[in-house]
């Protein structure tokens, strides 16, 4: 019985993911313009979880095509230093303190020095 749970458990959080990823764009430019909208709403919870999509997408983009995922990282690197105050007020506004958390893990995740060192590790770049 337990097995059966943790295996609809796991097809539950795919299933999650994928639909949360659907939404985001695959091209930098047009994800950038997503950040910026969610970011101007001051939804924290949303540009979170958005934050979370970016960088679930950059790591698929890792196994087929390791250019796409340094453009893409770039890009949302080059957003959250471009806006990095507004970022900072809107992940200040979660009442959650988990969520604002995760929040600041996300943002650290895709920090300048995050960014090179994951790209330092791809070969070929």
């Amino acid at each position: 019985m337990k097995k059966l749970m943790i295996a609809l458990m796991a097809i539950v959080a795919m299933t999650l993911v994928s639909c949360t990823n659907s939404n985001l764009s695959d091209d930098p430019n047009e994800m950038v313009g997503q950040l910026g909208e969610n970011l101007k709403a001051g939804d924290g919870n949303k540009f979170v979880t958005m934050l979370g999509d970016v960088k679930t997408k950059a790591i698929s983009f890792l196994k087929d095509n390791p250019g796409k995922a340094k453009e893409y990282l770039q890009a949302a690197q080059k957003f959250l230093v471009d806006n990095k105050d507004k970022v900072a007020e809107v992940i200040g506004k979660i009442s959650d303190s988990e969520l604002a958390k995760k929040a600041q893990s996300l943002v650290s995740d895709l920090s300048t020095q995050d960014i090179g060192k994951l790209l330092e590790k791809i070969p070929g770049l």
